[in-house]
């Protein structure tokens, strides 16, 4: 009977995993088409490539998942005549990273303070972050922009790195991840004299890699996908991250390509850091 339940289980977990992966699958194959069987495809009007389908002067999509030639044509053109396209690219890598490795930074001794010190109203204070954490992204925006606007960075990417590095996410996910180890290591550091600065760096820190791990991991893939912050605050297009402009792209012959190097970062930080993402997740207690 536990062998037909495991079957039967596993074919579900197979189907919802090629329902996932489909989109993807999509993308990657069609980047290997070429742009006129691209346009002919996905449109519906009748040209010369695409007449044998119409039907009374209207053309159908066309969709198959082998394209009827395949060619790198669309990352040629992508990268060598479509300039715009990398800088795009960087601007994502520009908005991400930063984002990434100031949380990184903060939210490890934030989440030691919270826990550690003895501070009146720490607590109230930390209620104060789960409740901004678990507001919805729009609720902050309007005050996110009052406040770059008097700071005098709106219009820069600094309007979208320092609200996102001091995301209150980070410091949940630390706390909860030292609530859940022991104490012998940093009271045997403090009955040695040893300050909050040198435990935090020389105790804490190493203690902290999984959860580290799963922060940079969660962190990147978040703010790799930004787009409402840059449609806000940034009203120079040659600023804005791909996740924005790639809507904005008109020639559907890069379309495929482009929206494929897309996901290649994110899809290499996943496969890459799973084990520590889920191992992070884990030992913090997060559901």
């Amino acid at each position: 009977m536990n062998a037909f339940r495991n079957i039967i289980l596993w074919c579900v977990l197979l189907v919802l995993a090629i329902l996932f992966l489909f989109p993807i699958l999509v993308v990657f194959t069609h980047s290997f088409m070429e742009s006129f069987e691209v346009a002919n495809r996905y449109t519906h009007q009748v040209r010369p490539g695409n007449v044998s389908h119409a039907v009374d002067g209207i053309h159908f999509v066309r969709f198959s998942l082998i394209p009827d030639f395949v060619t790198f044509r669309q990352y040629i053109d992508l990268l060598l005549h479509y300039p715009r396209y990398l800088g795009t690219l960087w601007n994502s890598f520009a908005l991400a990273l930063p984002i990434m490795l100031g949380q990184m930074i903060i939210a490890a001794p934030a989440a030691y303070a919270f826990e550690m010190s003895n501070i009146r109203g720490k607590e109230a204070l930390y209620l104060v972050y789960i409740v901004i954490m678990l507001m919805p992204l729009q609720v902050a925006l309007v005050p996110n922009f009052i406040v770059a606007e008097s700071m005098g960075i709106n219009g820069t990417r600094w309007a979208i790195i320092l609200p996102g590095i001091f995301n209150p996410f980070g410091v949940f996910l630390m706390r909860q991840f030292l609530r859940g180890l022991t104490r012998d290591y940093i009271e045997a550091a403090q009955i040695d004299g040893a300050g909050h600065l040198r435990i935090i760096f020389l105790v804490v820190a190493p203690l902290f890699k999984p959860a580290l791990a799963a922060l940079m991991m969660l962190s990147f893939i978040e703010n790799w996908n930004l787009v409402e912050q840059p449609l806000i605050f940034l009203q120079d297009i040659l600023q804005w991250p791909l996740s924005v402009y790639l809507m904005r792209m008109n020639d559907t012959g890069f379309i495929f390509a482009a929206s494929f190097f897309y996901l290649l970062p994110t899809a290499f930080v996943f496969l890459y850091g799973q084990e520590f993402m889920v191992e992070g997740i884990q030992l913090s207690g997060v559901k």
